[in-house]
């Protein structure tokens, strides 16, 4: 995979992965915490609440987010650039109509 494919790549998935990514980014800041799920921790002050469904919920958004990234790798180059290609802004404007 050459460094023109690495960009198409990455530009396809800011748009997909955007909301996937910062779950993900909060998931590894809340790896420092013990997380106990029989006894979820409360919000008190700065504290983090980190419920047994937030955990779940942080967790598949992350699984999900690799697999997405994994799918896209593997995608033969012509179809990476289709979906390049229908997310790119010039592909919503439309000519005028004469």
């Amino acid at each position: 995979m050459d460094w023109l494919d690495l960009l198409a790549v990455q530009g396809t998935l800011k748009s997909l992965l955007q909301h996937h990514t910062s779950k993900a980014s909060i998931l590894r800041c809340s790896a420092f915490f013990t997380v106990q799920l029989s006894h979820p921790y409360m919000t008190t002050g700065k504290t983090i609440a980190l419920t047994r469904r937030t955990f779940v919920g942080k967790v598949m958004s992350l699984l999900l987010n690799m697999l997405s990234r994994l799918v896209i790798t593997f995608l033969p180059r012509s179809k990476r650039l289709l979906i390049s290609w229908l997310q790119s802004p010039s592909a919503v404007i439309l000519e005028p109509r004469k």
